[in-house]
């Protein structure tokens, strides 16, 4: 029988917290994870105990079952573990103290629930899964799928504001009344109802593009916006993170050309209007001033992660602006063998991590179908290869994590997309992937995870 100063101690405990009906844990805030996601990591009610003996698993539940309220749901005597549930009034983190406090007992932790990888329903997803499945997606979508306040804006040849796919993922400017040809948050742009265009030097043909004018006449934006953010709504294709935000700014006119003047513009209007995120698809070899000093003001200033990428010249030397040190530079694995490079993949020691990059699925305006790329069956919808493709796989990535660990700095969220990337080999060059190929699950590992016997820790 066990009469010791534990077993007082923990019945005084545990008196206690029922009379007082303390809500708060002892560790790590469990009610965070409980609101953080749809379906938690741990169960707030349940708790797993591990003893050391036959003997002291018998008098474990013997106390337990004495205690009122508490109730055994499982034993395992080859494990010597209990599953308990807990009585109303008793907080999860002081009733694991007490029951570490019985002698016998090697470890108390919560009872973690696991659950299937997500699985999209929408019918592309299953030509997606061929490179999402390789960078764990669908198990990172069990933690979370993006909320809608986390902002990734995409610079680039607008977006399709009418795309089935993108409807309700597109930012809206609370502040700006549509179509009054005036600047009503004095943010220094016209109708900005879903975003700004700042295209003043076009290519010739091609028309000028301002204000709130952020139509995708070309396509390649409107793909890289499905990438990030495309809904799961049982129909075309399903985003990285489906439930955050797109921002449309326009940087490209109908040539996909640009200039210096216009990427930096748009980097801090996105910056400047709470794009957390901002996904540069697009790169050019000369080192620019202006928007050098664009990607530092956004991202010390504004707080907002850059995500660019290395380029498809296939050769040494990565593009900017992905080669300045404060962004997060993006090269393209393959789909046939996702330890190696893709062919067409700049390499350099700017490069942080890869994503694959062929045969990714994006949406495209349906006037885009036969001029950007040939649409699937007749949809608005195609599949493409490029550093341009694989980008925006990482800012999803970004924005998940940002939904999960809402005020993460940007120097934070780049180390954690690097740290918990997967290594590969060297292959046919050095440095072409950096710290890895990405992998959203780790990136975006749960709250409570079981580390040594005995502990539960961020």
């Amino acid at each position: 029988m066990l009469r010791s100063l534990a077993l007082v101690s923990l019945i005084a405990t545990l008196a206690v917290v029922m009379v007082s009906g303390e809500r708060g844990a002892s560790f790590s805030s469990p009610a965070d994870a409980a609101t953080a996601t749809e379906r938690p990591s741990i169960s707030m009610r349940s708790i797993v105990v591990r003893a050391g003996s036959a003997p002291a698993l018998d008098a474990v539940e013997r106390l337990v079952r004495a205690h009122g309220g508490y109730g055994v749901v499982a034993r395992n005597d080859e494990l010597l573990a209990l599953a308990i549930d807990l009585p109303d009034g008793v907080t999860l983190g002081r009733a694991i103290v007490a029951l570490k406090l019985i002698p016998g007992v090697l470890y108390a932790e919560p009872a973690f629930h696991l659950y299937k990888a997500d699985v999209p329903a929408d019918p592309l997803y299953v030509r997606q899964a061929t490179y999402l499945s390789k960078v764990n997606a669908p198990q990172a979508w069990d933690i979370e799928t993006g909320r809608p306040e986390v902002i990734v804006a995409v610079l680039d040849t607008g977006i399709d504001l009418s795309h089935p796919d993108l409807a309700g993922r597109v930012w809206q400017n609370p502040s700006e009344t549509p179509n009054n040809a005036a600047d009503d948050d004095g943010n220094g742009c016209v109708d900005d109802v879903n975003g700004c265009a700042f295209v003043s030097q076009p290519s010739p043909g091609c028309q000028r593009a301002s204000g709130g004018f952020v139509h995708d006449d070309v396509g390649h934006g409107t793909f890289v916006a499905g990438i990030v953010a495309a809904n799961g709504n049982s129909e075309g294709m399903v985003g990285v993170a489906r439930g955050a935000t797109v921002m449309a700014v326009r940087v490209l006119d109908c040539d996909g050309a640009g200039t210096s003047m216009a990427v930096a513009q748009g980097i801090l209007y996105a910056a400047k209007n709470g794009a957390k995120v901002i996904n540069v698809s697009l790169g050019w070899t000369n080192d620019s001033s202006i928007i050098r000093e664009a990607v530092r003001t956004a991202t010390n200033t504004y707080g907002a992660l850059i995500v660019a990428a290395s380029g498809n010249s296939g050769k040494e030397g990565v593009a900017y602006p992905a080669k300045y040190p404060e962004v997060l530079a993006v090269g393209a694995a393959s789909i046939a063998n996702p330890d190696k490079r893709a062919s067409f993949s700049a390499t350099g020691p700017e490069v942080d991590v890869v994503a694959i990059g062929e045969r990714i699925i994006g949406t495209v305006p349906r006037t885009s179908c036969q001029t950007f790329l040939p649409c699937i069956s007749g949809q608005p919808y195609a599949a493409g290869n490029g550093t341009s493709f694989s980008t925006p796989q990482v800012s999803g990535l970004a924005a998940l994590i940002l939904s999960r660990r809402p005020g993460t700095p940007p120097g934070q969220l780049l180390a954690a997309i690097k740290d918990t990337a997967t290594a590969v080999p060297d292959g046919d060059r050095p440095n072409w992937a950096g710290e890895g190929r990405i992998n959203m699950l780790e990136a975006l590992s749960p709250q409570f995870r079981l580390g040594v016997p005995g502990t539960a820790k961020n």
